[in-house]
């Protein structure tokens, strides 16, 4: 559905004041709950209600039971104006923005990814909405930790903590953009991060592989580090292929040359 072609026509008492309510509660992005809440009606009139608005220019249906409000500002023709974030959040439930997303937030990269990335515990398919593409990545509930509550325009969103984001790209890094791209991302936030932290973090993920890949970025950048590889010989890079150097120190195949991890140092 594209905003653009969407022109506002009048709206009527009950319309205008759900609106109303919504604006003084800072309530952007709400629930069909809540405004039949706010209502105090029935499930079909609240539902014709919001149909209306829609129609007319006024909400932007982002998902079933889930409305925008499009701003008075935005004119005839309104734009989407709402944080990707807070999109995102409100389709994913009890999820959390992570990887390559968290990594752009933090100042980590400075690549923009096109994707907003959100770890949920529940297979949910990759959704778009109005151009936004928002991949969900499934992860066990063991994995499920490391976030908190930022407010992004009045709407809280749950967020990876700096050592998690990129404890969670170290498990999955074809969602930052490869193993390179989580090189760099350690690289530049090393006086920012507790790499305690970060250690203790990988080790409650549960994967071999997590372990490995960090201490063996670690050792690669120059910080120290306490931690000892798994047992199990692990990838450096899991969408590179199984041939490279065998690193004994820390059981890891370094299927992505030195020079190319590095490579961003020269730009």
């Amino acid at each position: 559905m594209d905003t653009k072609k969407i022109k506002r026509t009048g709206i009527g008492k009950k319309s205008s004041q759900l609106l109303s309510e919504l604006a003084a509660k800072n309530k952007a992005i709400f629930t069909f709950g809540e405004a039949r809440a706010l209502l105090k009606e029935k499930k079909p009139a609240t539902a014709k209600l919001l149909h209306d608005l829609v129609r007319n220019g006024w909400l932007f249906r982002i998902a079933k039971g889930i409305y925008m409000i499009l701003p008075l500002e935005a004119g005839a023709k309104p734009e989407f104006t709402e944080h990707e974030f807070a999109i995102a959040s409100s389709m994913a439930g009890e999820g959390y923005i992570s990887y390559w997303s968290a990594l752009n937030y933090y100042g980590f990269t400075e690549q923009v990814p096109k994707t907003v990335f959100v770890a949920i515990t529940r297979r949910k398919k990759e959704k778009e909405v109005l151009g936004l593409r928002i991949r969900f990545v499934c992860i066990k509930k063991k994995k499920f930790f490391g976030f908190k509550k930022i407010c992004i325009n009045n709407i809280h969103v749950r967020i990876a903590e700096k050592e998690k984001a990129i404890i969670d790209c170290l498990d999955l890094p074809r969602n930052c953009g490869g193993i390179s791209e989580a090189v760099k991302a350690i690289s530049g936030a090393k006086d920012e991060i507790d790499s305690k932290k970060m250690e203790m973090y990988a080790k409650r993920m549960g994967n071999n592989a997590v372990i490995n890949r960090l201490g063996y970025i670690f050792e690669l950048l120059g910080i120290k580090t306490a931690l000892k590889p798994g047992k199990h010989p692990a990838l450096l890079e899991p969408e590179a292929g199984t041939k490279g150097r065998y690193n004994q120190k820390w059981n890891i195949i370094e299927n992505v040359p030195k020079k190319e991890l590095l490579s961003w140092r020269e730009h």
